[in-house]
């Protein structure tokens, strides 16, 4: 068992916005790989599913021991109900249940992207955020003061106005998000007001690494939900009015990408 912390990335939000819906993980390929960590390290992290025009937002939280994969559904009413589909299933209602790989379960949730932070708890920081604007630039500017590389984050706390995004059509074409999350053909928007929220993430200040876990530019990856509604998503925006946050460092990071043997993958009608 090791006692190294690490940053495990299945696939790549690169590959993901390029149509890679294939090279998928399922919640047990996860938490295979998660046994080799002590029970009790934390884990926070962002992800999606291969659901055809459902995809929704992955918010991992819980331990190496017992994960819990939240899924904020897309088309849930409200938008961004989440749920663990660790153990639940989506609502029949809205789209049905379909992925692109043939040999996928469409049943149960299948990641072509997550990035999961498999925490030390010996080397947490923690600090207050208080009248923030922006939250992804108050906590930026504090981590990379810190001189802090790689990262798994958590926030909770009152926040503002918040803006969210829901992903439902990750295009198998590919998705081109340079002008940020635009087009409602793709993403389900959502404006919150002021409430207790949950927020957990991934961090990385080398550019390099930025397409492994966002966009080029975007150092820090987070998703959310309200801690009463249970709602959320990908967190675009939020201002912050008094919040805990706790940041792990992270030794290692640990690429996977799963049945590369075949340079074309069989697809179902979709």
């Amino acid at each position: 068992m090791t006692q190294r912390s690490a940053l495990m990335i299945y696939n790549t939000v690169d590959r993901l916005l390029r149509g890679d819906l294939f090279h998928t993980v399922t919640t047990a390929d996860v938490i295979e790989d998660l046994a080799a960590f002590p029970d009790d390290y934390p884990i926070v992290g962002v992800g999606t599913t291969s659901w055809m025009r459902r995809n929704g937002e992955i918010i991992a939280e819980g331990t190496a021991r017992v994960p819990k994969f939240l899924w904020a559904d897309p088309e849930s009413q409200p938008v961004g109900q989440v749920i663990d589909v660790c153990w639940q299933r989506p609502t029949p209602n809205g789209q049905a249940l379909v992925t692109p790989r043939l040999d996928d379960n469409d049943q149960e949730a299948n990641f072509p992207f997550m990035a999961l932070a498999v925490c030390n708890p010996a080397t947490a920081l923690h600090w207050q955020i208080t009248d923030a604007e922006n939250l992804h630039e108050a906590l930026i500017a504090e981590m990379t003061a810190r001189n802090v590389g790689v990262a798994g984050v958590e926030v909770r706390g009152t926040f503002g106005n918040v803006d969210t995004t829901d992903a439902y059509n990750v295009p198998l074409g590919g998705l081109d998000l340079s002008k940020g999350y635009v087009g409602d053909q793709h993403f389900r928007f959502s404006h919150y007001e002021s409430a207790e929220w949950v927020g957990r993430g991934v961090f990385t200040i080398n550019p390099s690494l930025h397409p492994f876990i966002s966009v080029a530019g975007h150092p820090l990856h987070l998703h959310g939900y309200r801690a009463e509604a249970k709602d959320g998503g990908h967190i675009v925006r939020a201002q912050v009015m008094t919040a805990e946050v706790t940041v792990w460092l992270l030794d290692d990071l640990i690429l996977r990408i799963h049945d590369v043997a075949h340079a074309v993958m069989p697809m179902k009608a979709v």
